[in-house]
């Protein structure tokens, strides 16, 4: 495009010096133009051409909104894990919980129950048919989670998670749902794909794809800004327990 441009700049002033050229061979004295005139001979001004909305920017702009609105969530969820390379797949139910900014808590049902609670400082996870609990830090579980998989978690953080990303926008016609798409500006290759609803543009499903790994994730009858009990944030292991604590 840029090559292009100064090319026909150039063929324009071209054929306006040719077409100057074939004047008379006489130069007959000018007459006087009134102002009326000289105003009539100036060649009009080139509309302006209209820019085309940045349909990324205000979706983005959207979900930002409904996340800045966000405070609390109460949802009861799917998940999908299509694990394409050994051919294996799981499904999971379950609810979760938040409270803006850090509280999270997320509780399996099927297939087997597992209670996921933190604070974005520690985290507890405790899995009662094993009479296990895992004790460990937000930092150190996400890093062996691998960074890509905290985008679905990351509620009330998704203007971060723009931030980092490249964005993708598709879909909202004939009142169909919008879907972003993330890619990572550096560092490993996933993408996450957020459908938002068109009422509010809430993230209602996520899918996340690392590698040969598909995670599908659907939030059914959310509950937005309703009271949370915060003490549900709160974990001490049963009796019995064991407990396993990992370090950073």
């Amino acid at each position: 495009m840029n090559k292009i441009l100064p090319a026909i700049l150039l063929l324009a002033f071209t054929l306006n010096a040719a077409a100057q050229q074939k004047a008379a061979p006489k130069k007959q004295p000018a007459a006087k133009k009134t102002p009326a005139a000289a105003a009539a001979s100036k060649p009009a001004a080139a509309p302006e051409a209209k820019k085309e909305p940045d349909q990324a920017a205000e979706i983005l702009k959207k979900l930002k909104d409904w996340d800045d609105r966000l405070e609390t969530l109460k949802a009861d969820f799917t998940q999908e894990i299509n694990f394409k390379e050994a051919g294996l797949k799981q499904s999971i139910e379950g609810t979760l919980s938040y409270v803006k900014p850090n509280l999270l808590r997320i509780e399996h049902v099927k297939p087997a129950r597992q209670l996921v609670v933190t604070d974005k400082t520690d985290i507890w996870i405790y899995k009662p048919e094993d009479k296990q609990a895992v004790r460990t830090s937000w930092d150190a579980w996400r890093r062996t989670q691998d960074q890509n998989f905290s985008g679905i978690l990351d509620f009330g953080n998704y203007s971060a998670l723009a931030a980092r990303n490249h964005a993708v926008v598709s879909g909202g016609s004939d009142g169909a749902p919008f879907k972003i798409t993330f890619s990572p500006k550096s560092g490993a290759a996933y993408t996450l794909t957020l459908t938002l609803d068109p009422a509010d543009y809430f993230p209602s499903e996520a899918e996340l794809t690392v590698d040969s790994t598909v995670i599908k994730t659907r939030l059914k009858a959310p509950a937005k800004n309703a009271p949370v009990d915060r003490e549900i944030f709160k974990f001490s292991p049963p009796k019995g327990v064991e407990v396993l604590k990992f370090k950073d």
